[in-house]
């Protein structure tokens, strides 16, 4: 919508369901938006700023119920238990961990997805109140990560899109097909994407954060994204493999492939996997 009108009736109708506070920092990050050339992400770094003269309202996001997605009726694959040890110590892994494009033509063994998958993702052990504790650190324990996997060259596992099930360790198959031509292109034609044995795509389902954290909410998703994608970095290294972190992607489209929505669900990072 770029008629003006049009703009002041939906944003008076967004500041009528806000507090005089929120309302006030509105204002503000519109000013530092405009002084900065049009930034309008200053508004909402302004918005969700912490501050002793005022607190957000309530989001009405309710308590979420579960930790994690299961698609009940796709047919699953269990994966096999996941390295305990990969004979590189964890500083080595940190001196050599970098960012690699370049990928042989090789696979990527059924053991070496469940050890990504695990140790970025997975279900470690259980909080004293029953609930999972997971491979990263999560605001509020809320968990609001999804992985997905496409899978191309991956042995034991049909070309295809598949749902990671942290609960289970299990992968759940979404849609079979050769995707890597499609996912090169919603990556902007990165060749590395399309080149890629296998790519984990990460993303948020906001309302488990934001049930708490209102609107510093999408703050904390991205530092939960970051937690986990170091964690694919240091297993990558540890295994001898190849990655590097995708923040360029036509947002929409890929969701359109993963079938979300883009709201409730939206993505936040690739990593494309391959052998050195």
């Amino acid at each position: 919508m770029g008629d003006p009108n049009g703009l002041k009736t939906l944003f008076q109708g967004l500041l009528s369901q806000l507090s005089s506070y929120t309302r006030s920092r509105i204002a503000t990050g519109l000013r530092v938006a405009i002084e900065k050339g049009g930034d309008v992400s200053m508004i909402y770094h302004i918005v969700s700023m912490l501050s002793p003269r005022g607190y957000y309202e309530d989001l009405p996001y309710p308590e979420p119920t579960e930790y994690y997605k299961t698609y009940s009726t796709a047919p699953r694959i269990r994966l096999p238990e996941p390295l305990e040890a990969s004979g590189m110590d964890l500083f080595e892994a940190i001196r050599s961990r970098r960012s690699r494009r370049r990928y042989s033509r090789g696979s990527l063994s059924l053991s070496e997805v469940s050890t990504l998958l695990y140790y970025s993702l997975g279900v470690t052990g259980r909080a004293w109140w029953g609930g999972p504790k997971r491979a990263y650190p999560s605001a509020g324990a809320l968990q609001p990560l999804e992985g997905y996997l496409y899978a191309d060259k991956v042995e034991g596992l049909d070309n295809g899109i598949y749902h990671y099930n942290p609960g289970e360790h299990s992968l759940e198959l979404l849609r079979k097909g050769n995707y890597s031509e499609e996912l090169q292109w919603i990556a902007l034609d990165q060749e590395h994407v399309g080149n890629a044995a296998a790519v984990i795509i990460v993303t948020a389902v906001y309302r488990r954060t934001a049930s708490k954290y209102s609107h510093r909410s999408y703050r904390y998703a991205h530092w939960d994204t970051g937690f986990a994608g170091q964690n694919i970095y240091l297993v990558a290294e540890a295994l001898g493999l190849a990655t590097t972190a995708v923040g360029a992607f036509y947002d929409e489209e890929l969701c359109k492939l993963l079938e979300l929505d883009c709201i409730e669900e939206f993505p936040m990072i690739l990593f494309p996997i391959g052998r050195r």
